[in-house]
């Protein structure tokens, strides 16, 4: 049972599970839909190694016997993630943009709100993003970090490495993912900012708190090309 907070579009539920309570809150969006905000985390997070179209079996996501011979390239994110798990499908742009506006506008509720953002980079920024659990992957995340500013933003949009910016979009995160690795991580939505509107980028600060949720090598076994990475630092 979900019970509506006074003045807000917060819910409260409690999940119960061999006798022990766990309290959950829930955002509604414009849309309708429910989403988590704090309470019962998931199952962890998911690792994955990202195999060309000549090592998939039939059975295997995206396998298509026509394209066997194909060794530096693999079938769409979109395709990969379906085969994993619905946690690592980022939220969708119209829901990001619905709840960030109602943060904007003064609901402090929308802002404790999680969505799932991801991004291409380079294997040792995304491990060291899963280790120190920070958006740019340095150690000591802040939890009172303040957004990125609307300058920052835009300097990063036009000259990107400054600051991370992640992506709702799949064909986008699957662009500069390729040969290289995607990192997915659940983030609050206080602290993010508008970066790249046609590639439906979030900027945040580098240390901004995250919780990775799926890591995937797309590399193909081979070394990767440091100097090709993600745009944002």
């Amino acid at each position: 049972v979900l019970t509506k907070e006074p003045g807000s579009e917060t819910y409260r539920a409690t999940y119960s599970d061999s006798g022990k309570d766990s309290a959950m809150t829930f955002y509604r969006s414009s849309d309708g839909r429910f989403y988590q905000a704090s309470g019962l985390k998931g199952g962890g997070l998911i690792r994955h190694i990202d195999k060309p179209y000549s090592e998939l079996r039939e059975g295997d996501a995206g396998y298509d016997e026509e394209l066997l011979d194909i060794t530096d390239d693999s079938p769409l994110l979109e395709d990969i993630l379906a085969s994993l798990s619905e946690d690592l499908y980022p939220t969708s742009e119209e829901n990001v943009q619905s709840i960030y506006k109602k943060y904007q506008s003064g609901d402090a509720a929308a802002g404790e709100t999680e969505v799932v953002l991801c991004r291409g980079t380079i294997g040792p920024q995304a491990e060291n993003i899963v280790s120190f659990k920070t958006a740019g992957g340095i150690e000591g995340g802040d939890v009172e970090v303040l957004p990125v500013s609307a300058e920052i933003a835009q300097e990063q949009v036009r000259s990107g490495r400054i600051v991370p910016e992640y992506t709702t979009d799949l064909s986008v995160a699957d662009r500069f993912s390729r040969e290289h690795y995607l990192i997915i991580v659940k983030v609050k939505v206080r602290y993010l900012t508008r970066g790249s509107v046609s590639e439906s980028g979030w900027v945040m600060p580098k240390n901004t708190p995250v919780d990775p949720v799926g890591i995937i090598d797309r590399t193909y076994g081979k070394a990767e090309n440091t100097g090709q990475a993600n745009a944002s630092k």
